[in-house]
């Protein structure tokens, strides 16, 4: 896993820079917006079962809620494009037009049976699988951009993206193939009044947690314009590299290693939580002071006087993204120490920090004011979630529980 997303994430990284020098500020702002919704609505159009994939008894249980999501996912899809369709007049504002939104819901398709495909994929513990396929989907991302670019130079990053994620729902589904049944419906019926909490709380939890993190480039086009908002992703895409790198790697993994370890040694698990969020911090930390120097100065005179804020964006928002290092790679814990309702509750916290951030950047027309409201709460609350959390296992096994 690691081999094949470090590969990944240097073929993005390097097609990235050269992406954005190549498409500028204001159609990575729209791209921004479109990755946003597409993690938004995927969040919706699985309601989170595909966590019941990894979690089954047994493969039979798993292959029938993989086949069950299969037909979930496009009826939901529908659903959320007629709802648009009923609101687009109110909420939608011209730069937002309903024809970007209704990429997007393509996108969030395509993306949502990806991730059902890898969560059978985990169950499996076929992670080479995952890894090839991401190396796959990174090369040719970054070639259909910039392939595109000639022909459609402000929506080329999206068309390329799309693109990406059906050919690889092609390679998945050509791989599950012979695993296609109709799915019993009594069983998840059965299996989801076991599993009431991932609908009742995670489903909402999560849905909150995609708006607080993706809702930000949204609303900076809203209220800011484009080329802010492209500024501002692309900071948090350059950041989040090694994050999306350690996460991507790791916690798959680690998904199915604690649902392991949390029924059989409890120790264990407190002792391995603890070394991962440890490396991932250093790592992170060390990449970060790297970014933040050579790596800037190095982006600024590829980019020339483009990209205007880009430091000072980066800096601040370094310290979100260090904050979030310390959980994301272990967030499966939520699913498996079934702590959705706390989950709920910090994501419900997140979220109103995003508005708070944006209201009072807005009222006093300064976008750093929204960035650096964002960045020291966000990260605040990230850390006390860890600690919550580190503080729960070690309960666990000090009550031999």
């Amino acid at each position: 896993m690691f081999r094949g997303t470090i590969i990944a994430q240097i073929i993005a990284v390097i097609g990235t820079v050269f992406l954005a020098k190549m498409y500028g500020e204001e159609a990575y702002g729209f791209f921004g917006v479109f990755i946003s919704i597409v993690g938004i609505v995927s969040i919706i159009t699985t309601l989170q079962l595909d966590k019941c994939i990894i979690i089954a008894k047994d493969k039979n249980e798993s292959i029938n809620w993989y086949n069950f999501l299969l037909i979930l996912i496009p009826f939901l899809s529908i659903f959320i494009i007629l709802i648009l369709l009923l609101t687009s007049n109110y909420f939608f504002e011209e730069k937002l037009s309903i024809h970007i939104i209704f990429i997007s819901i393509v996108g969030a398709l395509l993306f949502a049976y990806n991730l059902v495909n890898e969560s059978f994929f985990t169950f499996k513990k076929e992670f080479s699988t995952i890894s090839n396929a991401r190396v796959f989907f990174t090369i040719s991302n970054v070639a259909l951009q910039m392939l595109l670019y000639s022909f459609y130079n402000l929506l080329g990053l999206i068309i390329g993206f799309l693109i990406s994620q059906l050919l690889l729902l092609v390679y998945y589904l050509f791989r599950n193939k012979s695993e296609f049944s109709i799915p019993n419906f009594r069983k998840i019926r059965k299996g989801i009044n076991s599993n009431a909490s991932i609908v009742k709380y995670l489903l909402p939890s999560n849905t909150i947690n995609g708006l607080a993190t993706n809702l930000m480039p949204i609303l900076i086009l809203s209220f800011f314009g484009a080329k802010e908002a492209g500024v501002y992703f692309f900071s948090i895409k350059i950041l989040g590299t090694p994050l999306s790198l350690i996460s991507t790697s790791i916690s798959q993994v680690f998904f199915q290693k604690s649902s392991e370890l949390f029924k059989e040694n409890k120790n264990e698990l407190y002792k391995l939580t603890k070394r991962i969020v440890r490396t991932n911090l250093i790592i992170m930390f060390g990449f970060l002071v790297l970014i933040n120097t050579i790596g800037l100065y190095i982006l600024e005179l590829y980019l020339g006087e483009k990209w205007l804020n880009l430091k000072t964006y980066t800096l601040i928002l370094s310290i979100l993204i260090f904050a979030r290092a310390s959980f994301n790679p272990i967030s499966s814990l939520i699913v498996v120490l079934n702590k959705n309702l706390e989950s709920l509750i910090f994501n419900s916290y997140l979220f109103v920090i995003n508005i708070i951030a944006i209201y009072v950047g807005y009222f006093y027309s300064d976008i750093t004011i929204t960035i650096i409201i964002l960045a020291i709460f966000g990260g605040i609350g990230y850390l006390v979630l860890l600690a919550y959390f580190l503080n729960h296992l070690k309960q666990l096994v000090k009550n031999n529980v």
